[in-house]
C-alpha cells in the first residue's frame, strides 16, 4: 500500500492525471497520431505513410526522417512548453530546482515515451516489409529520426537552461538541505495557494525524476515568499511565450520559400508541425482565458465566419489563366439555355464531325475501330496505373491506341497520367525522339506531390496566402493549389506546361485526341466541361437533348460559357487541378461567374468518364455508325467492378450513428457503376455498329494491401500496381482488344 501511494504521488503519475483531467484535447492530438501510425485511421488515403514513409527530395533515407525527427521535437517541445505554462503554478516546488523547464519535460515523457517506442517498433516493420530496406538502412534512418528529435530537444534545453532561473537564482536564495515538509508547512502553503484554487489533494507531489534518472523528494516552497515563486513562475512563463512567437514567426517567414523545393519537407514533417500550432494556440488561449476557454473559442469562431464572410482576410482560389477582373459571365437559366440552344448545339456538333473527319483519315482505314479512353480517379495511384496500362495497351496494340482514340475522359489521377501520355504522343507525333513505352515517364508521374502541398498548407495556407505571382497580365494569389500544378510539372519535365489553347489546333486536326475535363460545379452538382473545342452539345442529357425545360441542363460547356474571360490561356495543369480537387487537399476552384460558381473533383458526378463518352457517342451515333465499324470504350480503372459484398456485424450505438452517411459515401463507386451499367445498354441500342466495352482493373493481389488514394505512394505500392498488369484479368482484356480492333 505504500508503494501504491508512493506511486501516486510520484511527479510523472500526478502529471498523466493532469492530463486526463484537464487537458483531453491534448491527450487527443497524442491518442491522433498513435492511430495513424497503427493503420486506424487514414489508410485509405495514405495519411500513416506520411509519418512512416517521409520523403524529401525523391528519396526516403537519414535525412528525410532526420527532418520528421525535428519536426516531432518541435510538437514535442511545444507540447511541453504549453502544459508548462497553464500548469507549473500547481507544482509551486519546480521554482526551487536548477533546471525546472528540463525536469518538468522528463517527468511529463509518459505519453510521449509510450507514442516513440510505438513508433520504432511500428517503422522499423514497415521499413522492412512495405519498402523492402535493409538492416543497415533502416538503422540509418531512425538513427536520423533520434538525430533530429534530440536536435530540437537540445536547442531548446539549452535556450530554457541559460535564461531559466530558480528562486535561488532569481532572488539569492540558499539552502543548505532539504527541507522536510510538516503539516504545519502543508497548511500554509494551502493558504499561499489559495488564489489558484489549489488543493494538496489534487495533484500531490512527493517524488520527482532527476536529470540523473533517479527518484528525489521535492523540496518544500512553505517558507519562501508567495511572490518570489511566482516571480521565477512568470520569467519561465514568459521565456517559454518567446519559444511559441519564434516558432510561429519561423513559419510565417518560411511562407516565402514555398518556390524552392529544398524547403519542402516531408508532408509528414508538416502535418506533425501543425499539430504542434494548434497545441500553442490552444494553451495561448486556455492561458489568457483559463475557464472561459470554450466560450471565448466559440465567439472566436464566430466572429473569425463573420470576419470571413464579409471579405476580411478571405481570398478565393482561381483558375490560373483565366481574366477575373471584370463582367462576370451570368449563372443563370437563360445564360445556359442560349449557350444549350438547338442552334449553338449543331454548330459546335459540326466542328467535332469536322475533327471526326479529320482523325478518319489519319488512321488510313475506310471504316477504323473507335476507341473512347475512359479512366478513373484515385490519386497518385491512378495515375500510375493509367501510364502503366496506356504503355502497354499501345505496345500490344503496335502504337495504335492514340491513332484511334477520339476521346479521353475521367477524372482525378487517371488524368494525370492520360493527359501526360497524350502529351508524349504529341511530342513524338511532331518528330521527338521519344519512346513512350520509357520506364521514366511512369517513374515521373507518380513522383511524390504531397510534400510541396503540405508544406504550403502550414506556412501559407494556414495563415493567409499573402503572396501573389504573375501569368501574362493576370495575377493570382499562392497557395497549395499553386503548389500542385508547379510540382506536377517538374515531376513531369514541364513538358505540359502549356494553356489549353496550345493543344487547340492538334485536337481540331485530329493530331491527337479530344481531351475533356469535367469538373463538379458545387453549386449545384452540374459538370463543367473544360475541352479546348466547344462542346455544348454535352450540355443535356442525351435522351431528351433540345427540350428547353432549364431542368435537363445538367452540365456547361466551359469555353462557350466564359467565352469573355479568355477560357483559351487557362494553363493546362490549372484543368487537370480543377478535375481533381480533393475536399480540403486542395482548394476549391472558383470561376469568375456571376452568382460565383465553384468546381471540385470530377469523381463526384462521375468517376469513370463514361457519362461524357455515353454523350459523345450520342452525339454521334449518326456519324459512328457510318463510319466505324465499331466503337470500343476503352475504361482503366483504378478499382474493381466487382467489389466485395462487405459482411454484416452487429451495429454499435455510433455504427447507428455515422452508418447511413458513411455506407453512401464508401458506395459511391458502386452507384456510378450501376448507372454505367445502365448506360452502356442504351449506348448499344443507339448503335449499329458493335459495342465493346473492355475493363483494364488494378486488383491488388492482396485486398487489404489496396494502394492508397493520396499524391505518395510506397515502393510495396508501386510494385504491386505494376504487377498487376501481369495479372490474368489484364491479359484476358487485352485479348478481347486486339480481337476487337480486327
Amino acid at each position: 500500500m505504500a508503494l501504491f501511494k508512493k506511486l501516486y504521488r510520484f511527479f510523472p503519475v500526478q502529471l498523466l492525471i493532469l492530463h486526463i483531467k484537464h487537458h483531453q484535447i491534448l491527450v487527443l492530438i497524442w491518442l491522433f497520431l498513435f492511430l495513424i501510425i497503427t493503420n486506424s485511421w487514414g489508410k485509405s488515403y495514405g495519411i500513416p505513410y506520411l509519418l512512416l514513409d517521409p520523403e524529401y527530395l525523391g528519396s526516403v533515407d537519414f535525412i528525410s526522417f532526420s527532418i520528421l525527427g525535428a519536426a516531432f521535437g518541435g510538437f514535442l517541445m511545444t507540447w511541453n512548453i504549453t502544459v508548462y505554462i497553464l500548469d507549473s503554478y500547481r507544482f509551486p516546488f519546480l521554482a526551487t530546482l536548477n533546471r525546472p523547464f528540463a525536469i518538468f519535460c522528463l517527468n511529463n515523457s509518459i505519453l510521449p515515451l509510450g507514442f516513440f517506442i510505438t513508433y520504432f517498433i511500428i517503422a522499423i516493420n514497415f521499413r522492412a516489409s512495405r519498402e523492402f530496406t535493409n538492416f543497415y538502412e533502416i538503422m540509418m534512418d531512425i538513427s536520423g529520426f533520434l538525430s533530429g528529435l534530440f536536435i530540437i530537444i537540445f536547442i531548446n534545453t539549452l535556450y530554457f537552461t541559460t535564461t531559466n532561473k530558480n528562486i535561488f537564482g532569481m532572488f539569492g536564495v540558499t539552502i543548505k538541505s532539504p527541507t522536510r515538509i510538516t503539516r504545519k508547512m502543508r497548511m500554509r502553503q494551502n493558504m499561499l495557494w489559495e488564489q489558484y484554487r489549489i488543493r494538496d489533494d489534487e495533484f500531490p507531489v512527493d517524488y520527482f525524476m532527476t536529470a540523473r534518472l533517479k527518484v528525489r523528494r521535492i523540496r518544500g516552497v512553505e517558507h519562501y515568499e508567495e511572490s518570489m515563486i511566482l516571480s521565477v513562475l512568470r520569467q519561465n512563463h514568459f521565456n517559454a511565450l518567446i519559444i511559441v512567437l519564434m516558432t510561429l514567426a519561423t513559419l510565417i517567414a518560411l511562407g516565402f520559400l514555398i518556390d524552392y523545393e529544398i524547403f519542402n519537407i516531408p508532408a509528414g514533417a508538416s502535418l506533425v508541425l501543425s499539430f504542434g500550432i494548434l497545441v500553442s494556440l490552444s494553451g495561448v488561449l486556455s492561458f489568457w482565458v483559463k475557464g472561459w476557454k470554450n466560450a471565448v473559442m466559440i465567439l472566436l469562431l464566430v466572429a473569425l465566419d463573420l470576419f470571413y464572410r464579409f471579405g476580411g482576410l478571405s481570398y478565393d482560389n482561381r483558375a490560373y489563366g483565366l481574366h477575373y477582373h471584370e463582367n462576370p459571365a451570368p449563372y443563370t437559366y437563360e445564360n445556359l439555355r442560349s449557350i444549350a440552344s438547338p442552334e449553338k448545339m449543331e454548330q459546335d456538333r459540326q466542328n467535332t464531325i469536322a475533327i471526326l473527319n479529320k482523325w478518319k483519315a489519319q488512321t488510313g482505314e475506310q471504316k477504323p475501330k473507335m476507341i473512347l479512353l475512359n479512366v478513373s480517379g484515385g490519386g497518385l495511384s491512378a495515375a500510375y496505373f493509367s501510364t502503366l496500362a496506356i504503355q502497354k495497351i499501345d505496345s500490344v496494340l503496335d502504337g495504335k491506341l492514340f491513332k484511334h482514340t477520339t476521346l479521353i475522359a475521367g477524372s482525378s489521377g487517371g488524368m494525370f497520367g492520360s493527359s501526360y501520355m497524350r502529351e508524349l504522343y504529341l511530342q513524338k507525333q511532331l518528330g521527338g525522339k521519344i519512346s513512350l513505352y520509357d520506364k521514366k515517364y511512369s517513374d515521373n508521374i507518380v513522383k511524390d506531390m504531397l510534400n510541396s502541398i503540405c508544406f504550403t498548407i502550414l506556412v501559407n495556407d494556414l495563415f493567409f496566402p499573402w503572396q501573389k505571382f504573375k501569368l501574362g497580365e493576370y495575377e493570382y494569389r499562392k497557395d497549395r493549389g499553386y503548389a500542385m500544378e508547379r510540382q506536377l510539372n517538374a515531376n513531369t519535365g514541364y513538358v505540359m506546361n502549356k494553356t489549353l489553347g496550345d493543344y487547340e489546333e492538334y485536337e481540331r486536326e485530329a493530331i491527337i485526341p479530344l481531351l475533356i475535363f469535367s469538373p463538379t460545379i458545387i453549386n449545384d452538382e452540374r459538370k463543367l466541361y473544360i475541352s479546348t473545342q466547344p462542346v455544348s452539345y454535352l450540355m443535356r442529357p442525351a435522351i431528351r437533348e433540345f427540350d428547353d425545360d432549364h431542368s435537363d441542363l445538367d452540365g456547361v460547356d466551359f469555353l462557350s460559357f466564359f467565352s469573355e474571360h479568355d477560357p483559351l490561356n487557362l494553363q493546362f495543369m490549372s484543368a487537370i487541378r480543377m478535375n481533381a480537387t480533393f475536399p480540403y487537399i486542395l482548394p476549391n476552384v472558383t470561376m469568375p461567374s456571376d452568382p460565383v460558381i465553384k468546381v471540385m473533383d470530377a469523381g463526384f458526378r462521375d468517376n469513370y468518364g463514361l457519362g461524357t463518352s455515353a454523350r459523345f457517342i450520342h452525339s454521334f451515333r449518326d456519324w459512328i455508325n457510318e463510319n466505324t465499324s465499331g466503337v470500343i470504350v476503352l475504361q482503366i480503372r483504378n478499382f474493381k467492378r466487382e467489389r466485395d459484398i462487405p459482411v454484416y456485424h452487429r451495429e454499435s450505438i455510433i455504427d447507428r450513428f455515422i452508418n447511413p452517411i458513411a455506407n453512401l459515401y464508401e458506395n459511391i463507386g458502386n452507384m456510378h457503376d450501376y448507372h454505367h451499367d445502365y448506360m452502356m445498354t442504351y449506348i448499344a441500342e443507339m448503335l449499329s455498329v458493335k459495342l465493346d466495352a473492355i475493363y483494364f482493373e488494378y486488383i491488388p493481389a492482396k485486398r487489404e494491401e489496396e494502394s492508397s488514394m493520396s499524391f505518395h505512394l510506397t515502393t510495396k505500392e508501386k510494385i504491386d500496381i505494376r504487377e498487376t498488369l501481369e495479372f490474368p484479368h489484364i491479359n484476358r482484356n487485352i485479348k478481347r482488344l486486339k480481337e476487337a480492333m480486327k
